[in-house]
């Protein structure tokens, strides 16, 4: 994956690229989990990743809230991104996700993204929904939709394991 170099070509001289660039690595994965969830384009992560190392400030020290400015920024690269995802993507990323997320990736996209900014991120729902440019009742009944369909996923998840292999 082109990011990893990305990171590690990152230089050392000057302001704190070299603490950025720490940071930057030991969050690497995550982050771009995050932003896979919020686009289901692992090209599009990518880029989006890239975007934020590139536009990121070196002259100011990461503090303790360095991860929660990354994810900030992989937010607005990723809400701002998203086009069509096309089935040879959507392939791409769930191979690319760690299994529990999975599920995830079948939400519709603004759902997806809903679930995502507020249970992965923790944003407010006001936050949520500014993001999106959508009010916050739309906000909670996309929210709502999300939740309702993964907890029927993984019922049925759990269904099919209880009945065993061939049932």
């Amino acid at each position: 994956m082109a990011l990893y170099e990305d990171v590690t070509m990152l230089s050392s001289s000057g302001g704190y690229q070299a603490t950025w660039k720490d940071v930057f690595q030991a969050n690497l994965d995550t982050l771009f989990q995050l932003a896979l969830l919020l686009t289901a384009e692992p090209q599009e992560a990518e880029a989006n990743l890239t975007g934020v190392i590139n536009a990121l400030d070196f002259s100011k020290q990461p503090d303790e809230d360095a991860l929660a400015v990354l994810q900030t920024a992989v937010a607005q690269q990723s809400i701002g991104s998203g086009g069509v995802i096309s089935s040879a993507g959507a392939a791409e990323a769930r191979s690319m996700l760690q299994p529990g997320l999975l599920p995830i990736l079948h939400l519709e996209r603004s759902a997806r993204v809903c679930f995502v900014l507020r249970m992965l991120f923790g944003y407010a729902t006001s936050a949520c929904a500014g993001r999106l440019g959508i009010d916050e009742g739309a906000m909670k009944l996309l929210l709502r939709g999300a939740v309702l369909q993964l907890h029927h996923a993984r019922s049925g998840h759990i269904a099919k394991t209880k009945q065993g292999p061939g049932a």
